[in-house]
């Protein structure tokens, strides 16, 4: 793949929030996209930290994965602007639709509701109990098809991937032409260690470290209610073996039948190891993330379905 040259390009003068790092609008062809730049690692605790997160690659590798499984995703490229790698994500919102967040549609429900272990209204609460109650009963969502789906789907993609930043505030849906519909997948940058530093992918190769990193680190941001009254986040590839649900057990088996590894492996091994002098993604890291995902078909998911 080509690594596109963003230097010359204009601003579209448009601002996109979020906490990940700097992000740019600009015009590519004449169209909104979002330039999303890696992250500093200096107000960040732990060792061996790299100076830039890689998150512009993982959110790329991440979108098309989506993709790979027939599962709408923002369209991304990667591109160099501002002396870095960034990802480049067509702005979805162009044509005039609004993005609402999850957590938006939880402030739409009535607190007086029962059956919740948080505030029905409070958006940043993630109970999976709570987060499936209001996918039922939001008003919001009543005539939008495949949230149910939409959201297990991602449940098993993101475990698959390692992302452990899925919650309310990075999915959601679109308000187009007065009504409402499922927006693509966005925000994938959190998956595949991108605050891990390249040599660390090299030293971790012992089974012992590759299940670790498959499955002991491999946490939801959604949380479930211990019996020590606690809330504790979900591992996902636990939590699938143990759980009867019919929606998560249909997502589970529709994308073990959409997965392809080989397709996976054509992806990551179209990534430029560095372009414009900057590091895209190294061999030990091509290697570790292939390993790892195959790692958790083979032993996490396929044995489930």
């Amino acid at each position: 793949m080509d690594v596109w040259d963003l230097r010359d390009n204009e601003p579209s003068l448009l601002m996109y929030g979020g906490r990940a790092g700097r992000k740019d609008g600009i015009l590519i062809d004449g169209a909104p996209w979002i330039a999303k730049y890696p992250r500093t690692t200096r107000d960040l605790t732990g060792k061996n930290l790299p100076s830039y997160t890689s998150s512009p690659v993982s959110e790329y590798v991440g979108s098309h994965i989506y993709s790979l499984l027939g599962i709408p995703a923002h369209e991304t490229h990667l591109g160099y602007r501002g002396g870095k790698i960034v990802c480049a994500c067509r702005d979805f919102t162009a044509d005039g639709s609004r993005l609402f967040e999850f957590s938006k549609v939880k402030t739409t429900m009535d607190d007086d509701q029962e059956g919740f272990h948080g505030s029905p209204s409070d958006g940043e609460v993630v109970y999976l109990s709570d987060v499936l109650a209001t996918i039922d009963t939001a008003p919001v969502l009543a005539h939008v098809p495949g949230v149910r789906e939409r959201f297990w789907d991602m449940f098993v993609v993101d475990a698959l991937i390692k992302n452990p930043d899925r919650n309310n505030g990075n999915w959601g849906v679109l308000l187009r032409d007065g009504a409402y519909e499922l927006a693509p997948v966005y925000d994938n940058g959190s998956c595949l260690f991108p605050k891990r530093a390249d040599d660390a992918f090299g030293r971790r190769t012992d089974p012992q470290a590759l299940d670790e990193d498959a499955f002991g680190t491999n946490v939801s941001a959604y949380v479930l209610m211990g019996d020590d009254g606690r809330p504790h986040h979900i591992h996902p590839f636990a939590y699938m073996a143990e759980s009867a649900n019919p929606d998560l057990r249909a997502a589970m088996a529709r994308v073990a039948a959409a997965f392809d590894f080989g397709a996976v492996e054509r992806l990551f091994m179209s990534l430029p190891s560095e372009a414009y002098g900057w590091r895209v993604m190294s061999e030990p890291v091509r290697e570790a993330n292939l390993r790892l995902i195959e790692k958790r078909f083979d032993e996490g998911l396929r044995p489930l379905v």
